[in-house]
């Protein structure tokens, strides 16, 4: 039987409960990883993901954590370690689009457009998808090194680390800032054998874009600007972290992917 590209690599996955987390866990798993543990804020929801990587002939297992608690992080990170004998893969999938919580990605509530977006908002969102990125990579890197056996991390950040539409602003400047950090890490992390990249989705068919395609004409503004039409599925960003999980891309570090259907093609 030919080899997978993620035999014997353990993975674990923050965010792993929903949309583009759990994609990833089972798409991971699918090409043949030892083990992935599957990470989220709704431990039952985890849980339910493990399931599914179990009963299609994976090994995985489930770990609540909140990714704003930097020693809750450590403690995923450990327990993945004493669970499962290492980490080489880290896909680090938590955010939210507001201040809104719950498993994995977040729908937009549209109640934070603009300058009218609170204080609460810009904290909880930055929060996630910032801080909580630098304390699960963090927490990872940590154990990697200890290991001594090199590894890949990838960061989940967006077309909005480069594009906004002006009425998201927390989400654009967290996720500008996701792409900082994943450069910054790659540097960092380099002499240590780990590589460090991320892949910054478009618009794609999950929680976090219901409100959206549930809006006509938002929905029609997405797909007129995407080059091929058409919202993207899970699947073919689980396809872009596979990449950048697996030795296939071994050149690849500081670098970011953008699955987007070409939406960033247009300069305007």
């Amino acid at each position: 039987m030919a080899a997978r590209r993620m035999d014997g690599k353990v993975v674990v996955v923050t965010g792993g409960a929903s949309g583009l987390g759990r994609a990833s866990a089972l798409r991971l798993s699918e090409e043949g990883a030892a083990a992935v543990v599957v990470a989220d804020l709704d431990g039952e929801r985890a849980a339910a993901v493990a399931g599914e990587v179990t009963a299609a002939g994976g090994a995985a297992s489930a770990f609540a954590v909140d990714v704003t608690d930097a020693e809750r992080c450590e403690e995923l990170a450990r327990d993945a370690v004493e669970r499962w004998g290492r980490i080489d893969v880290l896909v680090a999938a938590a955010g939210v689009s507001s201040a809104a919580v719950g498993a994995g990605e977040q729908e937009h509530d549209g109640t934070d457009a603009g300058l009218l977006w609170s204080t609460d908002t810009w904290h909880r969102v930055v929060d996630v998808n910032l801080n909580g990125l630098m304390y699960t990579d963090r927490a990872v890197a940590r154990q990697m090194i200890a290991a001594g056996q090199g590894g890949s991390i990838v960061n989940i950040a967006s077309i909005c680390s480069v594009w906004t539409s002006g009425n998201s602003t927390p989400y654009a400047v967290s996720k500008a800032g996701a792409w900082m950090l994943t450069k910054s890490l790659a540097v960092e992390l380099a002499p240590h054998g780990i590589r460090v990249n991320a892949v910054g989705p478009g618009f794609i068919e999950t929680p976090m874009t219901a409100a959206t395609r549930a809006d006509e004409a938002a929905a029609a503004g997405v797909t007129g600007r995407t080059l091929m039409g058409r919202f993207g599925q899970p699947r073919e960003v689980a396809d872009t972290v596979l990449f950048l999980a697996c030795d296939e891309s071994s050149y690849f570090t500081g670098s970011i992917l953008y699955p987007d259907g070409g939406f960033n093609a247009p300069t305007r």
